[in-house]
């Protein structure tokens, strides 16, 4: 079995792992090329990847205490550098980004960064990506091997393959790294609560919001219409309403929600380049001449105040 015919899919994160090799399987469709999952992590981790029927692991095993994920970029190198594969598909989390950026800087190679499907071209596989932090997309098709591409969470689903044999797992020694920032404090974070990308509904406050405690309202909402509670940046990262794991836009969440309800949403880019995906978009804004409404399906203007409590009677009455 030639290594010149294996894709590597490279994520801390085992649920990415998941969808990166749902991608790796939309590059196969001819079969000729075998899929290599790299886990930086523990037993249940190398078993939980072996479930998503890849052909082989190359576990990453007894990284030393306080070391950082990004620090198993040399043994990364040294692991594509002896079974050169042909494509390389890492999660872009931040320390996939970091890891990717250096990889391709060490491999002499480009990254194709943020990639949302693939396409076949005349002259070949292609990449659509966003660039400008996601006010654009470009078709790319890349000329040299390596392919390194990084890929968010939420753009290809994880599909559940029947497979019939165990995925031959394969010990890699941890190389300690030329240079390494040191781990000087961990702080725990709460736990999440959420996950924005798989919900399939998802009510979004804006700035129309006045007062912290008027969430609970909309949270009455999202309690009767089945949906999760998400944010623009301000209300997280500025007022400190809500967690920033509920924020969409580019520096957040990318959504690909069944519904959208943006309540008090302006509508600005960096926010709704995070809904794109979302299938229907609803609006409510006071303001007619609000942005959110040139990407509405359906919109209204009023007050929200007034919408949110009429909702929640409707959907109780139905």
């Amino acid at each position: 079995m030639s290594d010149q015919n294996q894709i590597f899919v490279i994520s801390e994160e085992v649920s990415l792992i998941g969808e990166l090799v749902s991608a790796a399987r939309q590059l196969n469709n001819d079969g000729f090329s075998t899929i290599a999952a790299v886990v930086i992590g523990d037993q249940s981790d190398v078993q939980r990847v072996g479930s998503f029927a890849v052909d082989q692991i190359y576990w990453i095993e007894q990284v030393p205490e306080g070391y950082l994920v990004e620090d198993v970029f040399l043994t990364l190198w040294e692991l594509v550098n002896q079974h050169k594969p042909t494509v390389v598909l890492i999660g872009a989390t931040t320390s996939g980004r970091l890891i990717c950026g250096r990889l391709a800087a060490r491999l002499d190679v480009s990254a194709i960064t943020d990639v949302r499907s693939f396409e076949q071209v005349k002259d070949g596989l292609a990449a659509r990506h966003m660039i400008f932090a996601g006010g654009a997309e470009r078709l790319e098709r890349p000329l040299r091997l390596p392919v390194l591409f990084t890929i968010a969470k939420g753009q290809f689903e994880a599909d559940i393959v029947q497979s019939h044999t165990a995925p031959q797992v394969i010990p890699v020694p941890f190389r300690l790294p030329e240079k390494r920032a040191i781990l000087r404090e961990r702080k725990d974070l709460p736990p999440l609560s959420v996950n924005l990308a798989e919900a399939k509904r998802v009510i979004c406050l804006g700035r129309g919001i006045a007062h912290q405690e008027d969430v609970a309202q909309v949270e009455q909402l999202a309690q009767v219409l089945g949906a999760e509670i998400a944010c623009t940046r301000p209300l997280s990262e500025g007022l400190g309403w809500l967690p920033r794991e509920r924020y969409i836009g580019i520096s957040g969440a990318y959504i690909k929600s069944d519904l959208y309800l943006g309540l008090g949403v302006s509508g600005q880019v960096q926010h709704t380049i995070g809904i794109t995906n979302a299938r229907v978009v609803v609006a409510v804004n006071r303001d007619p001449d609000a942005p959110i409404f040139k990407q509405a399906d359906y919109g209204i203007v009023a007050d929200l105040y007034e919408v949110v409590p009429a909702l929640i009677q409707g959907l109780h009455e139905a």
